[in-house]
């Protein structure tokens, strides 16, 4: 079984706590030790840890509720005994025991101020705490008797698996009367601590019993804690929400961490949008540069693709005799020879290659279309020639292959 850490405040505003190790089944408990909250988180690695709430801290009552649902009856009993509550009810917390056989439920009620500062506490220890239990309900108890530990002027009244209450002990006798009037008063186990008198217990008049104890009242506490005690960690206060309290130092820089990534994400939808205005304004600048390098095409779809394929034309991807680079070395043999020619510009569209050039004359002109007729096999048509300045001739050469 695992071992278990019952832990109980002597204050918890001034952080001294006493805790006692409780082995195994049929082992017997450690020592008490006494110390700061750090220090008991130290001893309860790999443990189960249980807190005891001061017993006049808590009222331990019962409600007549309708229904099984748990979180249904957490949100109704509050409404079910503000009656019998002397604090608003937002100001409360309300926890559950387990269904009695008449269909009540036992209600513990505590201050969330209380529980909140003890919640707090524990969590910055960062203690893993699995319950917190009333002192009342971990008075040792035998059924059909009542038990009350006496602690100082406080005394610690058990009288079910479930309920319980604190009371200045010089009222423990009348009160308890009063709560059996008319009734068989049952045994009361007395627990009273071998350094203190038993108290005056003359307004009751059932049997009891004393038992004495020495040093701590942990270790009464260890006998008594059993199954059926209330757990005030529920709703609110469940164990979700105390992985909360343990995660709470660490807020603010989660909070930084999740501003950073909402930084992040606007700032790379921001480069994404800009990239994508800078990617369509390149795609129109490729399309107007395409539609100026071929006018003759007039459907453009993916203007670099189309760029390519003109560009592997240009570059002799035909095999006929229409090719850029093919017309280019018949003419290129031709014009090699011819003194005083100047070549202005090519452009080649369509299998046709355009020569703009400057020559010394007409004659000179016409022999070289022969030239280009004759000796390159080529098909030649004077475009244009005009005579400059210098008595040059300005031309234009239109050629492609023969029966194109």
């Amino acid at each position: 079984m695992r071992e278990t850490l019952l832990l109980r405040a002597d204050s918890v505003a001034g952080d001294r706590w006493r805790w006692l190790r409780l082995a195994g089944a049929g082992l017997p408990p450690g020592g008490i030790h006494a110390g700061t909250l750090a220090d008991a988180a130290a001893e309860a690695a790999g443990m189960r840890v249980v807190v005891l709430v001061a017993g006049d801290e808590c009222l331990l009552t019962r409600a007549q509720i309708p229904g099984r649902n748990r979180q249904k009856l957490l949100r109704a009993v509050p409404y079910a005994l503000e009656e019998q509550v002397s604090d608003e009810v937002e100001n409360l917390h309300f926890a559950l025991g387990a269904v009695q056989p008449d269909g009540s439920w036992p209600v513990a009620v505590i201050s969330r101020s209380y529980l909140d500062a003890l919640t707090t506490a524990l969590a910055d220890s960062s203690l893993d705490v699995q319950q917190i239990v009333p002192e009342q309900l971990a008075v040792p108890y035998t059924e059909n008797e009542i038990s009350a530990l006496v602690t100082g002027s406080v005394a610690l009244v058990r009288t079910g698996v479930c309920s319980g209450f604190a009371v200045d002990v010089e009222n423990l006798g009348l009160l308890l009367h009063m709560q059996q009037d008319g009734e068989t008063q049952p045994r009361l186990r007395l627990y009273v601590h071998t350094d203190m008198s038993p108290p005056e217990m003359d307004d009751y008049s059932g049997e009891t019993v004393i038992e004495a104890w020495g040093g701590d009242p942990l270790g009464v506490f260890a006998v008594g804690l059993g199954e059926g005690a209330i757990n005030l960690l529920q709703g609110d206060y469940s164990r979700s929400g105390n992985w909360l309290q343990l995660w709470r130092p660490w807020r603010a820089s989660a909070a930084l961490l999740l501003a950073g990534v909402l930084v992040s994400f606007v700032v790379t939808a921001v480069d994404y949008f800009r990239l994508g205005q800078e990617s369509e304004r390149l795609r129109s600048e490729i399309e107007q540069t395409f539609r100026q390098a071929a006018p003759e095409i007039k459907r453009v779809v993916n203007p670099r693709v189309q760029m390519q394929q003109q560009l592997d034309s240009l570059q002799g991807g035909g095999a006929g005799d229409n090719g850029f680079l093919v017309l280019l070395g018949k003419a290129g043999i031709v014009l090699r020879e011819v003194e005083g020619l100047e070549l202005d510009a090519i452009t080649f569209r369509s299998g046709r290659l355009d020569l703009d050039l400057k020559i010394g004359s007409l004659q000179l002109l016409d022999q070289l279309k022969q030239s280009l007729a004759g000796a390159g096999g080529l098909d030649v048509d004077i475009q244009s020639a005009t005579t400059g300045a210098d008595n040059r001739v300005q031309s234009r050469l239109r050629i492609q292959g023969k029966g194109a």
